[in-house]
């Protein structure tokens, strides 16, 4: 495997590794989550490559304790 790839490997990594680290941490700071409760979208975020992705875009929901 040419050091390019490996490189490249190493990046995606590292930025799903701080998308899931993100995802999760609005996750817990959220009182409202769409479609799924937050256990579900815990295993989404963490066993599905880029779920927090799909969190982020589908399942956020708002957020009554900004104030």
């Amino acid at each position: 495997m040419s050091s390019s790839v490996f490189i490249f490997i190493a990046m995606v990594f590292v930025i799903n590794l701080g998308l899931i680290a993100w995802a999760i941490t609005d996750l817990m700071h959220r009182e409202n989550v769409k479609h799924l409760p937050k256990f579900g979208w815990v295993l989404i975020i963490a066993f599905i490559i880029f779920g927090s992705i799909i969190y982020l875009l589908a399942g956020r929901g708002s957020n009554s304790q900004e104030a």
